[in-house]
C-alpha cells in the first residue's frame, strides 16, 4: 500500500509540473507577443494559420493575427473589429516604362519614409500596392527582392499592403486593351505570389484591377478568348490562391460586368447593383471593391444602389477613391467635370463621401499618397488643400483632399 501511495504521490507531481511549464509557456508567449496558432473561421475545416511576418522582415509593429472577413466586416484574430483606411502609391511596380529605365519603386513613392507618415502622422493602416504580372514575368528575382523589401518596410510601419494586379498595356501586357482582363497568365502569377507571402498576415490580395468584362458570367467562370488572351474567372483566381494554403482576405472588382448606362464600357465605373446571386463566389474570405472619382458627389441613396444585393452582407472596400482635380488628359477631366471647382464646396464633398463610407462600415485606401494629390511634396508631406476656385483637369496644380483626410483619420 505505501509503495502504492508513493507512486501515486510521483504521478501527481509530475502532471502539476507538466501544467505549470504549459502555463508558464502560455503566459510568456503573450507577454512577448509570440505567435499562436490562430484558426481561421470559414476558410476550411481545422485549417490553422501561425501570425507573423517572413523570417526576413525586421518589423517593429506585431499585428494581432490574421485579419479574416465576419459577415459584413474584417476582424483580427481575436475577433475584434477592424477597418483598413489608408491610400494607394503607384510606382515602377506596375509601370513596365519606369522599371525599364532603371527607376526603382522605393525611390519613386519615397519608402521607407512615405510609410512611416501614413501610419504615425495620418494614422493610416493599409497601403493599396499595384503590381504587375509582366514585369515579374521578364525581371523574376529583382521583382521579388524589390518587392519583399517594400512589403517589409510598409508592415514594419504598421501597414497592411493589399496587392493589387495591374494587368494593362502600361504594366507590359502583350495584349490589346480588350484583353484588359484576368488570364491564364495572372493565374500562374497568383500562385506564386500567394505562396511567397502565405505566411505574412499583413498582406491581402485584389486580384485585378478594373477587368473588361462582357458579363457576369465571364467574370465569375471565364472560359472565353479574347484578342488571342484565355480568360479566367475570379473563381479560377481564388481557387488558385487557396490551392497553395494562402488564406488571406481577397478582394474583387466587378469591372465592366457590372456596367450602368452610357459608362457600359468604363471598368472604372462598374458596380455591383446587376450582380446575381448565382455568380457569387465560393470563398467566405473576400471582401468586394468599388472605384468612385467623379461619382463621389452623389448621395449617399444613389452610393448605396452601386453595391446592389451586397450591401449589409458581405465586407466592401473602396480600393480607389478620391476629388481628383489634377490628373492630365481626357482621363483626368472625366474625374472631375461634374465636381464643384469652389474650394469649400470639395472638401464638403469629400467630407461627405467620408462619412458615407464610415455609415456602411467600408474599408477603403484613396488616391493617391504622393504628390501632388494628397501630400504636397515628399520633403515636407504637408497634406493638400482645396483653394478658394481650382481648375478640373490642371495637372500642374498641387491641389486635393490630403488636409481633410489627415484631420478625419486624426479625429
Amino acid at each position: 500500500m505505501r509503495r502504492r501511495g508513493t507512486t501515486a504521490l510521483l504521478v501527481t507531481i509530475i502532471v502539476l509540473l507538466v501544467v505549470v511549464i504549459a502555463g508558464l509557456g502560455f503566459f510568456v508567449a503573450q507577454e512577448l507577443q509570440l505567435p499562436l496558432p490562430i484558426k481561421i473561421p470559414g476558410i476550411s475545416a481545422g485549417s490553422t494559420v501561425t501570425p507573423g511576418v517572413p523570417p526576413t522582415s525586421t518589423a517593429s509593429f506585431t499585428p494581432t493575427g490574421v485579419p479574416h472577413v465576419v459577415g459584413t466586416q474584417l476582424v483580427d484574430a481575436n475577433g475584434h473589429p477592424l477597418t483598413l483606411r489608408g491610400a494607394q502609391i503607384e510606382s515602377p511596380f506596375n509601370y513596365i516604362k519606369g522599371w525599364e529605365q532603371g527607376k526603382t519603386p522605393a525611390q519613386v513613392m519615397n519608402a521607407p519614409t512615405s510609410f512611416q507618415v501614413m501610419a504615425q502622422q495620418w494614422h493610416m493602416n493599409a497601403l493599396r500596392l499595384p503590381i504587375s504580372n509582366w514585369i515579374y514575368a521578364k525581371y523574376p528575382t529583382s521583382y521579388l527582392n524589390q518587392l519583399d523589401e517594400i512589403v517589409q518596410e510598409a508592415n514594419s510601419a504598421g501597414l497592411y499592403v493589399i496587392l493589387d494586379l495591374h494587368d494593362d498595356i502600361k504594366a507590359g501586357s502583350p495584349y490589346d486593351q480588350n484583353a484588359t482582363l484576368p488570364k491564364v497568365e495572372d493565374l500562374n502569377f497568383w500562385k506564386i505570389i500567394a505562396a511567397h507571402f502565405k505566411n505574412n498576415p499583413m498582406v491581402m490580395f485584389d486580384l485585378y484591377n478594373e477587368p473588361k468584362e462582357p458579363n457576369w458570367n465571364v467574370w465569375r467562370n471565364g472560359g472565353v478568348v479574347i484578342d488571342g488572351a484565355h480568360v479566367v474567372g475570379f473563381q479560377q483566381m481564388v481557387d488558385a490562391i487557396r490551392s497553395v494554403g494562402a488564406q488571406q482576405v481577397i478582394v474583387l472588382e466587378p469591372g465592366s460586368a457590372g456596367h450602368s448606362g452610357e459608362n457600359n464600357n468604363n471598368p472604372e465605373e462598374g458596380g455591383w447593383a446587376t450582380f446575381p446571386a448565382n455568380d457569387a463566389i465560393n470563398d467566405p474570405n473576400v471582401m468586394y471593391s468599388l472605384h468612385v472619382y467623379q461619382d463621389i458627389i452623389q448621395s449617399p441613396q444613389a452610393q448605396n444602389q452601386k453595391w446592389g444585393p451586397l450591401l449589409n452582407h458581405v465586407a466592401l472596400y473602396y480600393g480607389e477613391w478620391a476629388f481628383l482635380p489634377n490628373v492630365q488628359g481626357s482621363t483626368g477631366v472625366a474625374h472631375c467635370q461634374s465636381l464643384p471647382t469652389n474650394g469649400t464646396q470639395a472638401s464638403q464633398v469629400v467630407t461627405n463621401f467620408l462619412n458615407y463610407m464610415a455609415s456602411i462600415h467600408a474599408n477603403w485606401t484613396a488616391w493617391e499618397f504622393a504628390p501632388p494629390y494628397m501630400v504636397q511634396s515628399y520633403s515636407s508631406y504637408a497634406p493638400t488643400v482645396f483653394p478658394a476656385t481650382f481648375t478640373c483637369g490642371d495637372s500642374k496644380a498641387v491641389v486635393g483632399m490630403g488636409s481633410i483626410i489627415k484631420q478625419y483619420l486624426a479625429s
